[in-house]
């Protein structure tokens, strides 16, 4: 008796894996493009920080609002490929301000 619970077990396990698994890929597959903006929107964050390391201190009130928008753009809530598009606004944004020194 105790051994049919053990094959019981055994197949419920198994299913139970088998279906977790593929479905834990299809969400990831889902989630790729999100995950690459991510990606990118990290990456432009530090860039944007890195710029802002660089500008003068005549403007470092106005670069530290926009690095401030930017880092609170990226915790936001908003879908990833609008965070992107937004980071790269603020990138050029602090990019003139640079330029401007």
């Amino acid at each position: 008796m105790i051994f049919i619970y053990i094959i019981f077990s055994a197949i419920l396990l198994y299913y139970a894996l088998k279906y977790g698994i593929r479905n834990g890929f299809v969400e990831l597959e889902a989630n790729k493009d999100g995950l690459v903006y991510y990606k990118k929107s990290a990456s432009l964050l530090e860039e944007i920080g890195n710029i802002y390391s660089r500008v003068s201190t005549s403007k470092s009130k106005e670069a530290k609002a926009i690095y401030n928008e930017a880092f609170d753009i990226l915790l936001s809530e908003k879908k990833p490929k609008i965070i992107f598009k937004e980071l790269t606004e603020k990138k050029e944004e602090i990019f003139k301000l640079s330029i401007d020194d």
